[in-house]
């Protein structure tokens, strides 16, 4: 059974591709642990800035899993921490927006800082949660949700 890795068993671009992408479809459908799930896999193998940017995703997502549940004080610390990954990040993005990316992340960390300093997690400060888009002419691959 092809399980998505080469000879030497790492992921094939094709695997990292579909992994990613589900990741996508499962942040925008406000299933952050999913896609944190599986941004997680692709960063075991990343290396550098990029691995780093990846890691700031997966915080990002574990972050707002913490909005949904209650928990502010994960939620605060996984936005800090986050944010430092991602600052200025301008490697692969694996064809998302990444200049918009920032800009929709940008509140968020925000958030996060006044929810460490004793802000409440809910209510009209909240802000929305963002929607990652790629850039134009990016084609997706998603893998099934149930592979």
């Amino acid at each position: 059974m092809d399980d998505g890795r080469d000879a030497a068993g790492f992921l094939t671009p094709e695997r990292v591709r579909g992994l990613f992408d589900r990741a996508v479809e499962h942040f925008n459908a406000g299933r952050f642990f999913e896609s944190h799930e599986d941004w997680e896999t692709i960063w075991h193998e990343a290396e550098g800035a990029h691995r780093l940017w990846l890691q700031g995703l997966i915080q990002v997502a574990a972050g707002f899993h913490h909005v949904l549940h209650g928990t502010s004080s994960g939620f605060s610390k996984l936005m800090r921490s986050a944010a430092e990954k991602t600052a200025g990040y301008a490697g692969e993005t694996h064809g998302l927006d990444g200049a918009r990316l920032a800009a929709d992340l940008a509140p968020w960390f925000a958030f996060g800082a006044r929810v460490a300093a004793g802000a409440p997690m809910g209510g009209p400060d909240r802000p929305p949660f963002p929607t990652l888009t790629y850039r134009d002419g990016v084609v997706r691959a998603p893998l099934p949700p149930d592979e």
